[in-house]
C-alpha cells in the first residue's frame, strides 16, 4: 500500500471517474472486477494502491474501485 496520499478535487460527473465503494469495514457487500487495475478521478488515471484525499476522506483504488477508507487526509 502507498503511503503518499495525492489531494484532489471533488469528482466531477461529467469527468470519466471510478466507481466508489464503501469501506470495507461496513456491513455493505462489494464486487469487485479482477481485471481492473487502475481507477480513474476526474479523468486523471491512477494505479492499484493508490490513495486519494477529498475534503478529508480518504480512498484506496482497488481492483478498480476507489474503496473509501475510515481514515482522515
Amino acid at each position: 500500500m502507498s503511503d503518499n496520499i495525492t489531494k484532489v478535487d471533488p469528482m466531477d460527473s461529467a469527468k470519466k471517474n471510478s466507481q466508489v465503494s464503501a469501506s470495507l469495514d461496513s456491513e455493505a457487500t462489494l464486487i469487485l472486477d479482477a481485471r481492473k487495475s487502475q481507477c480513474y478521478w476526474n479523468e486523471i488515471e491512477f494505479p492499484e494502491s493508490s490513495r486519494v484525499c477529498d475534503s478529508g476522506v480518504t480512498y484506496e483504488c482497488q481492483m478498480g474501485h476507489w474503496v473509501k477508507l475510515d481514515i482522515s487526509c
